[in-house]
């Protein structure tokens, strides 16, 4: 399934690669075509202090930090994420954070 919509409250619009592409269950998971869609530019760049949220390796070493974060509702900051986004990155995370 793709996905163009903005998102919650309409404030949430991916700018790095176009849609959001959100896996069959039976699909396996990529880091380049599920996770790193999902974070925008802006995203990338008020993290850049710590981590780039466009590395697999960054994102592979910091997963569990930004799920809980995404769960919690506080990243990103300008407004949190609709569940099925952070259901994609639960699963990317869960199922061994595939490449």
């Amino acid at each position: 399934m793709t996905l163009r919509d903005s998102g919650a409250g309409g404030a949430w619009r991916p700018t790095n690669k176009g849609a959001i592409v959100i896996p069959d269950a039976d699909e396996p998971m990529s880091f380049e075509t599920h996770v790193k869609p999902l974070f925008r530019e802006g995203d990338r760049q008020s993290m850049q202090f710590g981590f780039d949220l466009w590395s697999y390796d960054d994102v592979s070493q910091h997963a569990d930090a930004i799920l809980a974060r995404l769960q919690a509702g506080t990243m990103p900051c300008d407004g949190s994420w609709p569940q099925t986004r952070v259901d994609v990155f639960q699963r990317w995370a869960e199922s061994g954070k595939p490449r």
